[in-house]
């Protein structure tokens, strides 16, 4: 049997030459470019060898196609069947790191789930992550590249965020919401649980199966409080025009699903702290991209300023709401 380099390495020596790359037979290989990441460039690849993804992460501290293949690798260790197989990793040897995992066949949407039924099975698909704890695996897995075990541990983050943004470029209506946060207590508790945790609740990343969903792009995965994933999944801005009713459904749906006190308190708790960051996130957005601050691999929409700014406006009324 011929080792992952002797399969793989000419592909790759081949695809990280170029980032635009159609539709073409090469050596055997059938590949096609993937669109829709915005931090990578995916592509699949196919042959008599199998069906993969081939997935080359920006180069940054996240780490990014390491998290990947240790979360994959940690779910196999965990009989977790709700994500790829980790096939091959490299750090090194190209401008960007590259982590190959089988490809996932399946139903993609770009829509929030709108039935009860489907968002129970994202639901469920999320407490089955949340399932797979440190003592599972024998492996080392960073924490999630954002998590938080605390209120204030939370408020930190939003902190950090704030202070990215000169203070000439800091709406005022940001700078209210910071001094209310700061002005808020929240409720404490004694130690959070860690679980692993995807750490990027983008609809598109989940692959829609009869029986069960499974999910892909795990780049930024690693251990945190589950309550924590519950909160960003419900404040993230890929379901920025789901109803607020829905998430009172989605929060008292999982509760039923996991053995935890007082998870409920915690997702609301996060959940009121990360309507003001996402209310920072989106201020650095509109100040940082015009400057060339904030890079990606992938092109912008061309109307992604006016994006940006509705949902400012809106994450704003939001906060408004619960503050």
């Amino acid at each position: 049997m011929r080792s992952k380099t002797a399969i793989f390495r000419p592909m790759l020596d081949y695809l990280s030459k170029s980032d635009s790359i159609p539709g073409e037979q090469w050596q055997g290989w059938q590949i096609t470019p993937i669109t829709g990441g915005a931090n990578n460039l995916l592509y699949r690849a196919k042959s008599s060898e199998g069906d993969f993804a081939i997935k080359f992460c920006m180069r940054d501290q996240r780490d990014r196609a390491g998290r990947e293949y240790d979360s994959l690798l940690a779910l196999e260790q965990a009989n977790k069947a709700i994500a790829p197989h980790p096939v091959l990793l490299d750090r090194d040897r190209y401008p960007n790191p590259v982590v190959v995992q089988s490809w996932l066949e399946g139903e993609v949407n770009r829509t929030p789930p709108v039935t009860d039924a489907d968002w129970g099975m994202l639901i469920g698909h999320f407490a089955a992550i949340h399932s797979v704890t440190p003592d599972q695996i024998d492996m080392n897995i960073r924490n999630a590249f954002l998590n938080a075990h605390s209120a204030e541990n939370c408020r930190e983050q939003v902190r950090d965020q704030v202070s990215r943004l000169p203070l000439d470029a800091r709406p005022r209506s940001l700078q209210n919401f910071v001094e209310k946060l700061e002005n808020t207590r929240f409720p404490e508790w004694e130690r959070a649980p860690k679980t692993l945790l995807r750490t990027d609740p983008n609809i598109a990343n989940f692959i829609r199966r009869p029986d069960f969903w499974a999910s892909v792009d795990w780049e930024n995965s690693g251990w945190g409080d589950p309550a924590f994933e519950i909160a960003d999944l419900i404040t993230h801005a890929a379901y920025w025009e789901v109803p607020q009713t829905r998430w009172d459904w989605v929060i008292d749906t999982y509760c039923t699903l996991v053995s935890d006190p007082n998870i409920h308190v915690r997702i609301q708790t996060y959940r009121k702290i990360l309507l003001v960051w996402w209310l920072a996130r989106f201020a650095r957005y509109i100040y940082e991209v015009p400057l060339g601050l904030d890079n990606r691999l992938a092109k912008r929409d061309p109307n992604w300023q006016a994006d940006m700014q509705s949902k400012y406006d809106h994450y704003l009324r939001l906060a408004e709401a619960l503050f």
